[in-house]
């Protein structure tokens, strides 16, 4: 009689299923962390959330009493209003109810802002920064003693755009060397954890195009690293020219944000005076007329990078989106 062995049957995986929800979640002004979207952690939202979707926008127009109708002259967005129907419970006890719920009153400031973030099911995230209103609560029962209240909160935006997650891209001439901070160089030479530290792999000049799929046009922050005596870049023929030499293992960022842009200047290790030099603040010696230069929205657009040396230019942006997804 003969034997027959055979591999046994494996079923194949279970689909993936084709139906996936976000995930919403707050990091309050004081660090902790909220998950808002799982009703076991004690804390979720409930149906009617306000701030998902689009801003208040106004319309810029002008008329004339000789000519009908008006002429569109661009869109104002205004800040954004959130609204958070609230429900918190602990099933412990009393004590653990107040503990939870001052933890969570807490993390909310009407000064200090905190981040709201959607993660979305391909695992792309988009934040935003909110501050405290007001609030009310429901107060037809003991909430301490029955472990349970609903809330409704209401919080601004005062920059009402979901930012994405940082895109970085970089380019060089010649070897493309990045200037790099190991966590070694922090231990052994004490840099500080905001010290410069880039490692990609570079495009050539001539080639170089950035994508904004946000829905404006998005404000980037530039870092050039030496060794460069000229150095430009910009979009659409707007340039920005940085006015000083750029030696090896220094860098300059500039930050063209129209609210929060500055240039910083950053440096070696000086052992003189054991430090280094990093965030000094060379504003002023830029041009500001050339300073704010914004990459629109769309595939693959066209930069202009100039440069004289070996240096490498990194172009940062968080792209902006009317909505959570």
């Amino acid at each position: 009689m003969g034997i027959a062995y055979a591999i046994p049957y494996i079923p194949p995986a279970p689909p993936v299923p084709p139906w996936r929800g976000f995930s919403l979640t707050w990091r309050g002004w004081d660090g902790s962390e909220w998950d808002l979207t799982r009703p076991a952690s004690g804390l979720f939202l409930q149906p009617g959330v306000r701030g998902l979707h689009l801003p208040s926008f106004d319309r810029l127009s002008s008329s004339s009493p000789m000519v009908a109708g008006s002429r569109h002259r661009g869109t104002s967005t205004k800040d954004r209003d959130v609204f958070w129907p609230l429900y918190l419970y602990s099933d412990e006890g009393s004590a653990e109810f107040m503990e939870r719920d001052r933890a969570f009153w807490a993390s909310l400031d009407t000064d200090v802002e905190g981040t709201w973030t959607a993660t979305l099911p391909d695992g792309s995230r988009r934040t935003l920064g909110l501050r405290l209103i007001s609030a009310d609560g429901d107060l037809t029962h003991d909430p301490i003693q029955r472990g349970w209240a609903k809330y409704a909160i209401s919080l601004l935006a005062d920059q009402p755009y979901w930012l994405g997650d940082t895109v970085a891209q970089s380019w060089g001439q010649g070897d493309l060397r990045n200037y790099y901070i190991t966590p070694e160089d922090r231990t052994t030479y004490g840099y500080p954890a905001d010290a410069i530290h880039y490692l990609s792999q570079g495009g050539a000049l001539g080639s170089a195009t950035f994508t904004n799929d946000g829905d404006v046009p998005a404000y980037p922050v530039w870092t050039v690293i030496g060794p460069t005596t000229a150095v430009s870049f910009g979009v659409g023929g707007n340039d920005i020219s940085v006015p000083f030499d750029i030696p090896a293992g220094y860098a300059v960022q500039i930050d063209t944000d129209p609210v929060n842009g500055q240039v910083l200047w950053y440096g070696p290790w000086d052992a003189n005076a054991k430090a280094l030099i990093s965030s000094v603040d060379r504003t002023p010696e830029l041009d500001p007329a050339s300073a704010f230069v914004a990459i629109p929205r769309g595939q693959d657009r066209p930069l202009t990078i100039q440069m004289t040396g070996t240096g490498t230019v990194i172009a940062e942006v968080r792209n902006k989106y009317r909505r959570a997804w």
